[in-house]
Order: C-alpha cells, then structure tokens, then sequence
C-alpha cells in the first residue's frame, strides 16, 4: 500500500501555497496516484511527490509536466511559477559578467565584446578627422560604445553626457582635466568665448578625445556646439532618428552608423564575458539568444535575459534550463511593459495603447507584425517608453524593440480587440504609400466603401492620415454630386432602363472584372514562357482586378521571372550554380569549367574573380568557401566578397566535404574511395573527420562522435552536429545530435527512423530540423524541443521522387527543391498542418533555393539550362509597392490598347 502524503502544515508562506495548490489540482484530477502520474508525465514518482512537498520549489519543467499531467492549462501555472521563482533567485552576484539594463562603463572594458571592429572604424576616423559623427538607434549600444570601447581604446579621452544644460555639463566634465579651475568659472568662459575649449585643449591636453554622448540632447544649445566642433578631436553619439537636425546645424564630419549586431558579433557578446571569468553558455541558449535578437537592436533585452539566466545558472553554467525558468527575452518584454504600464495614469495608459496599436499591422492571414511608423507623440510618453525598452527610435521612425511585445499579453488583447481596424489601417497606409508615390494621382484615392471604413477608424489616424481621408471625401463628395446629376437626367428620360442597370450594377462588374483578370493573366503567362517583358505588369492588373489566389500565384510568379537575375558574360549552359547562405553571393561555373564568383544584389548580379583554374565550389558559407580541384583535391579559400578570395589551405588527401557551418567555423567531411551521397556503400577505410576553422590556415581536427556516419549535419553557428548512422539488419536510422568541440556531448534525445536517411538540415535558429528519406524522397519536419524528444509537425511529400534540397527562412517557412519543382510551406509549433504557399513546376533545377532576410525572398534558379536565379516575394503587398514606387508598375496607353481594346483602364496603384 502507497505511503500518504506528508501533512504540508499551515501555508503560510508562498511556496508552501504553491504546493498546496498543487495537491489540490491533483485531487481535482481525481487523486491518481504518483505512479500514473509519473506515466503520464514522463518524470519518477519521487520527483513529482517532491514537487508537492513544499520544501523546495519544482523546476518549471517538473512543475508544468505535474500540470499537464493533471490535464490543467499550463499558462497561469508559467506565471505563477515564475513570480514565485523571483523570491527564490540567488541575489547577483559583483562578479557577473554581464551588466543587465545598464550601460557597459570604462570597468567593463574587458568583457565587451562584439563591437571590436565598429571601435577600430571609429578610432581610425578619429586619427583621420577632426569630428565623428555615431548615429544609432535607440538601444544599439551608443553609450557602451563610448565608455567601454573607445575611451579604453584611446590614448586620452572623456565621457560628456550633456543634459538640461550642456555647457555645465560640459565644464563639469572637464574640471578634472584642466587644473587650477572650477566648473563655475569653465562654464563662464565657454559661455563667453566657446573658443577657449579649443585654445585650452592646444595648451594643456592637445591629444583629448572628446566623447559627447546623447547629442541629440544638445542640439539647440548653439554655444555648446560651437564650443565642441572647434575641437581637434570630437566624437557625437546621436539617436538616428536625429540625424536630418544634425545636418541642419551644418556638423559635418564621418558620420558612422552602428547597426544591429551580426549572428557572430552577438555569440561573442554573450559568450566571451562568461569564458572570462570561467563560465560557459550552453548552445542552445547560444542558439536562442542568437535566432531572437541577431540583427536587431535589442542588445538590452539580451543582456538582461542574460542577467537573468545567471542567477538561475548550475554551478558555472549558464543552462538552458536556467534560461526557461527565467522565460527569456519575452518574460524580460512582459515584465518591462506591466511595470511601465503601472505607472501611468488612466490618460497616459490609453495614450500609450494607441501607440502600441499604431505599431502593429495584421497580415491577410491573421498574424500581427511590427512595423515602423512615423507619427506625432508625446515626447514624454516616447521617451518613457524608449527607457522601458519597448521602442526603439530609428532614421525611419518609431517601432516596438522585439517581436516579444507583439506577445505581452495585454497587447495582445489589444490586437484582438482592434484585429478588424488594424487590418483596415494597415490597407489605408499602404493606400496613402501609393498615393504618394503615384504624385498623389487623384485616382488613387479612397472612395466607396473602404472610404467608409477609413472614416470609422477615427482616433486611430494620425494627422496625414486623416488628411488622406478628407481628400478623398471632399472628391468623393464632387463625384457624387456629378452622377447624382446624371441620374436625375436619365431617371426623368428612362425610369425603368436605370432602375433595372442599378440593380445589376454589381453582377455586370464582377463579370467584367473576371474577365478582364482572365485575359491579363493569360497575357502575363504568354509573355513569361517567352521571357519577355512586362509579365509582372500583365499580372498586376489580373490581380487588382479580381485579387483571387491563382492570381496572387501569377503575380508572384511573373515578379521573379521579371526580376531574375541573370549572370551575363560567359558563364556555361546547364553550370553549376552555389548560392551563399544569406544570397549575397554566388559561385557559377564558366566555359572553361572553372568557378567565379558573382556579386548578387536585389536582382542583379556583378562578376568577380574566378578560383584557381579547374576550381569547383562544393560548399559555400559566410567568407569561406570549398573547391575541388581536377584531380579531385579539395580546398578552403577565404571569400571576403566576389572580388575578394584568398587560398586558405588545402585539405586533406581523399578527403569530401560532406558539410560546412553556414558561418564558415566548422567543415565535416570523410576520407576514403567511396564517398557519395545515397545508399551506403561498404567501404572499411571510409572515416568522417571533422574541423575546427577558426584558424583557417590551420585547420584543427576535432573529436568525431561517430567512425562512420552515412549522412551529416552541422547548425549554422557549427557548434552542433547531427550524425545519422544505418542498421541494415534492423532497417532503422539512428539520428543523434551532438555538442562539439573539444570534447563532445549529446545535445538532444536521438530520432529512430525507420528508413535510410538521406539529408539532414538545421535551421538558422535551431528550431527545426528537416529529415530527408531515401530514396521516396520524403521530407520530414521536427521541431526541437528543449530538453526534451523532437516533435514531428509535418510531412512534405511529392510524386516527384527525387532528391530533395530544404531551405528554412527565418519566419517558420520552409523551402524544398525537388528537380524542378519549388514549393514553400509554412510550419506551426502545434498540430495543425502545414500550408503550403507556393508550388511551382519549372524552378529549381537541382539547386538549393536560399533565404535572403534582408529582401525577405527565396533565390531559386530559373528552369532549363540558364543559370539565371529568380528572387520569389512571397508578400503580393510588398511585391506592388516595390513596383509602384519604381513606376514599373503601368501599362502604357499602347500597351492597354493593344491587349484589351477599348476597356476602360484600371490603375493599379
């Protein structure tokens, strides 16, 4: 007979409380033992008991595995848990390497990190001329840049920080540096001659470097500008919003811009001040930090994340574990935003939901986004919020820090409530982006029933946008005045005739606009099988006319067949074409079957230098590439761009690349006669080596976990590897998933696969991993679970039984090339399927398809035996407003004419 719960006592306290609940949700679930309840929730009897005992509090994951395995909504029991969790933290430590909401000072110059070569830019600028303008959106690092980088990185230099009155501020910095004089009487004399700062500099210190952070704050205070711009050497850290008023005031001088950190410049920031005091990061909290904030200026959030973790962290590690009990950067949002919110009053909270509102546009399937607006606001409210880190201010205006706001739950209420006007403000802005770019063409104006709708939007519209809105009426208003005229005419000569065409107005248009999409469809179809031009223009008049979804597969389409990007000059028919990770670059076979690499930019492509004669690129990663030579020798070069390579080293004889990390750090391949992609070929002297590239001249063998894997993987950061190995006997692939390094240890639970596995792919956040069957060619997605068994959530099969290449974006799509086929699907963490977004026959062609971020498409390669790469947009808004803005967009009246006759025009901006 099971021993009975201890008596937990009166519950006085949190935890105890906490406890109590627990054994309640237990009994409410019908008091199944600790036996069934360590079956369903996969933790021992002990553990679970332990949870309920009240002595200690439960990990979040032992406490969520005891709540679902009541069969209990896990959220509220997250919130809880860690509110209680604060009370239990270990107070921070002096010696933490990382200093949370606080700038880096001149003390931390040792453990920052990440921003090496923005300080060497800025120092030499500072040898070169005499003022250096810093320009960096809110939360970038301006003021750890100035006191942790640059005054440690220069001979002689201070730290001004100017507030309500810069001149003080000014003097009062200096007092320490000129001897003999006070603040008072330094700030006298640049009050009455701002010359003397630089007559004082040439006397006493002519080597200073005068950091000024947070000019904007000085602007208007015209003495102190003087004062400072006379100065040999000046450095201004300025907000990038306030660039134009910097023009304004005529500084001119280097101007620098700090822009978010690169996936590698934020792993040392999080890695390096840990390593310096004998800590370690766990990868995958590497991995998450990294796919959360790289390339964003949310520096802040992470190192308070970070912060975070460390008072959670197990001995000298920062764990994943830690990481989850803190809830990361969103928990940081969340708790920044209820504690912003609680100040306010009643007046500044609905100002403030207007502004986070205002921030938000929902896309046509329902998923609310960022966006940067410009907008009046209270700059008081702004400047409340920018220190919350809730927004960040950038040149282009204003616009939430991190997609973790869009998840702060009173926000995302807020969404809920106002979905449908988000929606309708969203099509008014794009509406007034047209009308702008169009030079405010009278006919792109609102009218009809979105002008009702946009009325209805009331304190939603900022003030051009309701002078956007009051246009349209007052024209609006005209036109109707004129058809009422008109009708009264006609309803005087022919009642019936006008009373019967009102009531079969709208059956006459829609099919006159089915029509007339048919027919611009066909026209874009024909003239893309021809390669001609004008395709995309054809498509957009088929989709402004009847927006239906054949038609946003046609415009999208005919964009990337207009838009593809050929490579000119001499490159052969049917070559090899290697796209790097983030498509900046290629490497495309010419006539002499030697590679050269080509410059890629939105849609056009500029040639480079070629590799050594014979040279082939294999692998293609940031700044490193892998060739193989005629006599089947394979070679490391460096690729700093196309007109940039260096030969590296030569890598070991026999030896075939099998992988290379998508930030060029680590390469695995094998060594032996028999390498080759597809079902294993028994071969004893087959051996896979891996190697470390951090010196890339020396490559440094590492550890393999596995002799002999049939299939390989490294994540895009290289530090973990996936190995798939085959047991003939049992027909079962084993995949297993390993930390590297200097040792290696296993990063996640091993995935059986009752079939032989073919590919293996990461994603750049680590998120998801794709599995490739041979030879059905089917391709399954998981999605990693921390601590814990993958999870599949999609299966992406084809009649096209081939080869498949995968490609993951960095928004939860994936990308599959089979032949010729190209398909996108969008993934969902629950279990609901997949929607597939795009399938096209024709594109492909046995290459890759590669995500581009910073255009937000898909580089696939052209069908046939061209080369040539298509950028596919998947956003239809995006792909018109690109168009309208370039005026590529209209047909001409001939064009018109020609294809539809005498049918009235439709404007499709």
């Amino acid at each position: 007979m099971p021993r009975g719960e201890r008596p937990l006592g009166p519950e006085d306290t949190a935890l105890l409380r906490f406890a109590g609940d627990l054994r309640r949700l237990r009994d409410q679930a019908g008091k199944p033992s600790y036996r069934e309840l360590a079956r369903r929730a996969n933790y021992s009897p002990t553990a679970l008991s332990d949870a309920a005992g009240g002595r200690k509090l439960p990990s979040l994951a032992l406490t969520l595995a005891f709540v679902k395995a009541c069969e209990a909504d896990p959220a509220p029991w997250t919130k809880r848990w860690r509110e209680l969790a604060a009370e239990h933290t270990l107070p921070l430590h002096p010696n933490a390497p990382y200093p949370g909401s606080a700038s880096f000072t001149e003390h931390d110059a040792k453990r920052f990190f990440g921003r090496e070569c923005l300080v060497e830019q800025v120092v030499e600028s500072v040898r070169a001329k005499p003022l250096t303008v810093v320009f960096g959106a809110s939360g970038s690092g301006r003021t750890s840049l100035l006191q942790a980088g640059l005054q440690p990185a220069l001979v002689d230099a201070v730290v001004i920080t100017p507030a309500k009155n810069p001149i003080e501020d000014l003097a009062e910095a200096l007092t320490g540096i000129f001897e003999n004089t006070t603040k008072d009487q330094l700030a006298e004399e640049f009050r009455q001659d701002p010359d003397h700062l630089r007559l004082r500099l040439r006397q006493h210190r002519p080597g200073l470097v005068l950091l000024v952070d947070d000019f904007e704050r000085a602007l208007d205070a015209d003495d102190f500008i003087t004062a400072l711009t006379r100065c040999p050497h000046v450095v201004l850290a300025v907000r990038a919003d306030q660039r134009q008023r910097c023009h304004d005031k005529g500084l001119c001088g280097t101007e620098i811009t700090i822009e978010p950190m690169s996936a590698d410049q934020l792993r040392r920031a999080i890695t390096e001040p840990a390593a310096k005091i004998g800590a370690t990061v766990e990868t995958a909290v590497i991995a998450r930090l990294v796919a959360d904030a790289a390339n964003q200026h949310a520096l802040p959030l992470v190192q308070q994340a970070l912060v975070e973790t460390w008072r959670r962290k197990r001995g000298m590690t920062l764990s994943l574990a830690g990481f989850e009990e803190s809830g990361g950067i969103e928990h940081v949002v969340a708790h920044a935003a209820e504690t912003f919110f609680r100040t306010l009053g009643e007046e500044d909270r609905r100002a403030a939901r207007q502004v986070f509102l205002r921030l938000v546009s929902v896309q046509r399937n329902g998923i609310a986004r960022r966006r940067t607006r410009r907008f009046d606001i209270d700059d008081q409210l702004l400047d409340l919020l920018t220190k919350a880190r809730l927004v960040t201010l950038t040149e282009d205006g204003v616009e939430l820090t991190h997609d973790a706001v869009l998840h702060w739950p009173k926000l995302a209420e807020w969404i809920d409530e106002e979905r449908e006007n988000l929606r309708t403000h969203q099509q008014l802005v794009t509406a007034m982006e047209l009308w702008e770019a169009s030079d405010r063409d009278p006919l792109a104006l609102y009218r009809g029933a979105r002008l009702r709708k946009a009325k209805e939007l009331g304190e939603f519209l900022t003030v051009q946008e309701r002078r956007f809105v009051d246009i349209s009426t007052r024209r609006e208003t005209r036109r109707s005045t004129a058809l009422i005229a008109v009708m009264a005419v006609l309803v005087a000569l022919v009642p019936g005739t006008v009373v019967y065409a009102l009531a079969n107005e709208r059956k006459i248009t829609a099919m006159h606009d089915r029509e007339l999409a048919s027919l611009a469809i066909s026209e874009s179809e024909a003239l893309m099988e021809q390669r001609r031009p004008y395709a995309d223009k054809y498509a957009l008049v088929g989709y402004k006319v009847n927006p239906s979804a054949e038609a946003e597969k046609v415009l999208r389409l005919a964009n990337a067949v207009t838009r593809g990007i050929p490579f000119t000059g001499t490159p052969k028919e049917d070559a090899d074409v290697v796209v790097a990770p983030r498509g900046e670059m290629a490497a495309v076979t010419d006539e002499d079957g030697t590679d050269r690499m080509w410059s890629l930019d939105e849609d056009r492509a500029v040639p480079g230098k070629k590799f050594a004669a014979g040279h082939r690129v294999v692998k293609l990663a940031e700044r490193r590439a892998v060739t193989r030579d005629n006599a089947g020798q394979e070679h490391l070069w460096a690729v700093n761009d196309a007109d940039d390579i260096t030969h590296l080293a030569t890598l070991p004889d026999r030896f075939r690349t099998l992988d290379l990390s998508a930030d060029g750090s680590r390469i695995v391949g094998k060594v032996g006669d028999a390498v080759g992609v597809g079902l294993p070929t028994p071969d004893e002297s087959e051996h896979a080596e891996l190697f470390d590239l951090s010196d890339p001249r020396h490559p440094r063998q590492l550890p393999m976990p596995v002799r002999d894997p049939e299939t390989v993987a490294l994540s895009q950061d290289g530090r973990e590897l996936a190995t798939a190995v085959w047991d003939a006997a049992a027909g079962i692939t084993t995949v297993e998933f390993w930390h590297i390094g200097g040792t290696f240890e296993r990063a996640a639970p091993a995935l059986p696969q009752h079939v032989y596995v073919r590919g293996i792919t990461y994603s750049g956040d680590g998120r998801w991993l794709a599995v490739e069957h041979s030879p059905e060619s089917v391709v399954e997605v998981w999605q990693r679970v921390p601590s814990g068994p993958l999870v599949m959530r999609a299966r992406l099969d084809s009649a096209l039984r081939y080869g498949a290449r995968v490609t993951f974006s960095d928004d939860d799509r994936v990308a599959v090339v089979r032949d010729n086929i190209f398909e996108v699907q969008r993934l969902y963490t629950s279990d609901r399927r997949p929607d597939r977004l795009v399938y096209v026959v024709g594109h492909g062609n046995s290459t890759r398809a590669v995500y581009r971020p910073q255009h937000g498409d898909f580089l696939v390669r052209s069908g046939g035996q061209d080369p040539e790469l298509l950028p596919y947009d998947l956003d239809s808004s995006r792909i018109i407003k690109k168009m309208c803005e370039k005026d590529g967009a209209r047909l001409t009246d001939s064009e018109w004419v020609k294809s539809f006759g005498e049918v009235e025009r439709v404007e499709v901006c």
